[in-house]
């Protein structure tokens, strides 16, 4: 039996809000971070945000009294690859692409996630892949790259003065694809959303603090410092603390595969973030994209009811 149809109606209901939110999240943190970058280096900002997120969750796990740590040797073998491959690595690699790139370029590499989502599930879970599926993630692309091209065209992405940042980009979108796949079989065995997200960010740290430190001679009081400081907070308590929470959790009830499409939700919230915040105008291309994108995402929820045997 199909997974996701396995679980019941209310759970995956549940699950699918829980998913959308932190998209949703996803999509504004490019403007957060964009905003931190202002009075602080990026790995910084990083591991700020990281920090703040650890230290919510491990006060949420104290005063629940619940274990820190319920996992094998095994497990902790495979959140540490979550936590530095999937995790950290493209954190960085995407605050870097996108302070020496914009966040329109930003936007459009991030669908390069879904893809991988799909490609990594197939491989690593042998999850199947559905022609209707196919179709959501073609939908979503479609929609998501009228979203965004208005603000960075296509043929400015591999611009020469943004090269090595969307080359960062790339990268991260890809690696990104390989966080859902990798903790999927964790999310089905510890039923702790909380827990299982605290676990990965706290490895994470091998690799976060050493880029932060070797970012020391950049710590400089300002007149930026103070805002940028407030952003990583509010990045670490939305993006990392509530957005990783929700996705953690709609993956104990949804496939790794039937997550992707949704990541086109992302660079449809940056835009409207740009519309509310900077009063940036929204197109009627950004209008048909958003359209197209939840058609692709109920493309992929979609499952034709089956005829009773006669």
């Amino acid at each position: 039996m199909d997974a996701d149809r396995s679980r019941p109606v209310a759970g995956v209901g549940l699950a699918v809000a829980a998913i959308t939110v932190a998209n949703l999240l996803g999509g504004i943190s490019y403007l957060w971070q964009k905003l931190a970058l202002e009075g602080l280096p990026p790995a910084t900002v990083i591991w700020l945000r990281n920090a703040v997120a650890l230290a919510l969750m491990a006060g949420w796990i104290a005063w629940r009294g619940g274990p820190f740590w319920p996992y094998d040797r095994r497990a902790t073998l495979r959140l540490f690859l979550v936590g530095n491959l999937a995790y950290g690595l493209p954190l960085i690699l995407g605050i870097v692409g996108v302070d020496w790139s914009t966040s329109g370029n930003g936007a459009i590499l991030i669908l390069l996630e879904p893809g991988a989502i799909l490609l990594f599930s197939w491989w690593l879970l042998s999850e199947s892949i559905r022609r209707l599926q196919v179709l959501g993630i073609a939908a979503g692309l479609i929609g998501a790259l009228l979203v965004v091209t208005e603000e960075a065209p296509l043929g400015a992405l591999f611009a020469g003065s943004h090269l090595h940042g969307n080359i960062a980009l790339a990268v991260h979108g890809v690696l990104w694809g390989l966080y859902s796949p990798l903790i999927k079989p964790l999310a089905d065995k510890h039923r702790d959303a909380v827990g299982l997200t605290f676990a990965p960010m706290l490895l994470a740290n091998v690799l976060l603090v050493p880029a932060a430190l070797s970012e020391a001679s950049e710590w400089q009081a300002g007149p930026a410092l103070a805002s940028s400081l407030v952003w990583a907070l509010w990045l670490g308590l939305l993006a990392s603390f509530a957005g990783t929470i929700l996705w953690t959790y709609s993956l104990a009830t949804l496939r790794a595969s039937t997550v992707a499409p949704f990541v086109f939700l992302q660079p449809l919230a940056g835009v409207v973030a740009g519309w509310l915040v900077l009063d940036e105008r929204v197109s009627a291309d950004a209008l048909a994209g958003g359209l197209l994108i939840g058609a692709g995402v109920a493309l992929v929820l979609w499952r034709p009811r089956r005829r009773a045997a006669a």
